[in-house]
C-alpha cells in the first residue's frame, strides 16, 4: 500500500511496509514514537518538491474546491505508471474519490489511515530529509497567510457580515441611548421637572438642557436655535414656576457631560443607519424596497447570511424571529403566530388588524422572491422589489376595502328574503 502525504512544501509518497500495524490502531501512536521505529512501518519512496510558493497556493487552493492540481497530477501519473497496482491511502475521502475517478486507482480512508496520517506528521521532519525544518516552518507559514487570504477575498459571506455587525450595533445603540435619555430626564427633571412635560422630542430636551443649564438662566437665554418660537415661551414660562429643587454647578456638570455624549451617540447612530442603508441598497436591493432597511437586515442577521435566509421558505420568513412563540403555541396546542421580524414592515405594521395576517403571508412570499434575486441574481437593480412593493399596496387597500364593506354591512352575509306568502 502506498500513502499519498501532503505537506507544505509538497507531496510524499510512502511505501507502507508492515500493513498488519493498521488493525490495532491504539497502539500505531507508539510505534512512532522514535524515528527508527517509524522507518520500520513507513519508507519515504519519493518527494515532489513545491518550487515556489505559488505553487503550494494553487495546490492547497485545488485542495479546497475539490480539484487535482497540477502537481498533484504528474504525481498520480507516475503512480498509475510504477505501482497501477498498489492501494492509495489519502487523507480526504472526497479527494480519494476524484482521484478513483480520474486514475482509476483504488483508494482507501478510514480511521486507521486517519490515524496513520497522524503519526507521520509527527515524524515529517526526520522521515522526508529533502526539506529543512527551518524551510518547512516558513513555507507552513506563507502558506497559511495566503490561504486564510483566499478564503476571505472568495467568501460570499464576508459582505453579509457587515450588515450583521451594523444593524447589531444598531440595535445596541438604541439601547444604550434610551437608558441615556431616561437618566437624564430623571435626573434634570429634579431641578427642573416641568421641562419633560413641555418638551417630548428626545433630541430636543437633550440639547435644551446642554444650553440650558440652571433654570433661572432661562430668561435671558436664547433657546431659539433648539427649540420653535411657541415652545421656547413655554420653556421660560415654565422656569419661572418651576417646583424643582437647586443644583450645584457640579451637578450640572456632570448633566451637561451626560447630555454631550448622547447627542454624540445620537450623530454616530444617524452616519451607522446612513452606512447600513448604502450597504442594504448594494447587496439586497430588492429586499430593501420591499421590507426596509432595518427589517431586511434583521432578517439577514438572524438567518446568518443572505444565502442562508435565500434557502428559507416563505412559511419560515414570516415568522423568522418568534421561534420562542411558535413553540410554545405548539407544546400547548394554542394558535402558532402568524408574525415575526417582518411585522415590523410598513406594509403589516400600518395595516389594520383584520388583514395583518393576510399581509404577513402574502409580503413572505414576495420576500422570498426578493431575497433569492438578490442572493442568486445577476443583476443589481431594484425592479422586482418595486414591482411587488406596488402590487402589495394595491392587495392591502382591495382588503381594507372588503373589511370596511363587511363592517358597514355592504355585503356582509347572505341577503334576507321576506316569505313568500300566497294569499288567496
Amino acid at each position: 500500500m502506498l500513502v499519498l502525504y501532503e505537506t507544505s512544501t509538497g507531496y510524499a509518497v510512502f511505501k507502507l511496509l508492515d500493513e498488519k500495524k493498521l488493525v490495532q490502531i491504539e497502539n500505531l501512536y507508539d510505534e512512532f514514537q522514535t524515528f527508527d521505529k517509524a522507518s520500520s512501518i513507513v519508507q519515504l519512496q519519493k518527494f515532489y518538491k513545491f518550487s515556489t510558493t505559488e505553487d503550494a497556493m494553487s495546490a492547497a487552493t485545488a485542495a479546497v474546491e475539490g480539484k487535482i492540481g497540477k502537481k498533484l497530477k504528474k504525481v498520480l501519473k507516475k503512480i498509475v505508471a510504477e505501482d497501477a497496482n498498489e492501494q492509495l491511502a489519502v487523507a480526504d475521502s472526497l479527494l480519494g474519490k476524484v482521484i478513483k475517478d480520474k486514475f482509476n486507482l483504488t483508494c482507501v480512508h478510514n480511521t486507521a489511515i486517519s490515524e496513520l496520517m497522524r503519526c507521520i506528521r509527527t515524524q515529517t521532519n526526520n522521515l522526508i530529509t529533502e526539506v529543512s525544518e527551518r524551510e518547512n516552518t516558513a513555507m507552513s507559514l506563507g502558506l497559511a497567510h495566503g490561504l486564510s487570504r483566499y478564503k476571505l477575498k472568495f467568501s460570499g459571506d464576508k459582505i453579509d457580515t457587515m450588515i450583521i455587525q451594523a444593524v447589531s450595533l444598531l440595535d445596541d445603540l438604541d439601547k444604550e441611548l434610551n437608558n441615556y435619555i431616561m437618566r437624564c430626564r430623571e435626573w434634570y427633571g429634579w431641578h427642573f421637572p416641568e421641562l419633560g412635560s413641555v418638551v417630548q422630542d428626545h433630541a430636543a430636551y437633550v440639547k435644551t438642557v446642554k444650553k440650558l443649564g440652571m433654570r433661572t438662566a432661562s430668561i435671558t437665554m436664547d433657546l431659539s436655535d433648539v427649540l420653535p418660537a411657541d415652545l421656547e415661551q413655554r420653556v421660560k414660562d415654565a422656569a419661572q414656576i418651576s417646583m424643582g429643587t437647586e443644583i450645584s454647578d457640579e451637578d450640572i456638570r456632570h448633566i451637561t457631560g451626560l447630555c454631550d455624549q448622547i447627542i454624540e451617540m445620537q450623530d454616530y447612530r444617524s452616519q451607522l443607519f446612513e452606512y447600513l442603508r448604502n450597504r442594504m441598497a448594494a447587496i439586497a436591493p430588492n429586499l430593501t424596497v420591499l421590507l426596509g432597511e432595518l427589517v431586511g437586515a434583521r432578517l439577514i442577521s438572524h438567518a446568518g447570511s443572505l444565502m442562508s435566509l435565500a434557502k428559507h421558505p416563505a412559511s419560515t420568513i414570516q415568522i423568522l424571529g418568534a421561534e420562542k412563540a411558535l413553540f410554545r403555541a405548539l407544546k400547548k396546542k394554542h394558535d402558532t403566530p402568524k408574525y415575526g421580524l417582518i411585522y415590523h414592515a410598513q406594509l403589516i405594521s400600518q395595516s389594520s388588524q383584520k388583514i395583518k395576517g393576510k399581509m404577513s403571508r402574502m409580503v413572505a412570499a414576495k420576500a422570498s422572491l426578493s431575497i433569492r434575486v438578490d442572493a442568486l441574481g445577476e443583476t443589481d437593480d431594484a425592479d422586482l422589489g418595486t414591482l411587488q412593493r406596488g402590487y402589495l399596496e394595491n392587495k392591502a387597500k382591495e382588503l381594507e376595502s372588503i373589511e370596511s364593506g363587511k363592517m358597514g354591512g355592504i355585503g356582509g352575509g347572505p341577503k334576507k328574503f321576506d316569505k313568500y306568502q300566497n294569499k288567496r
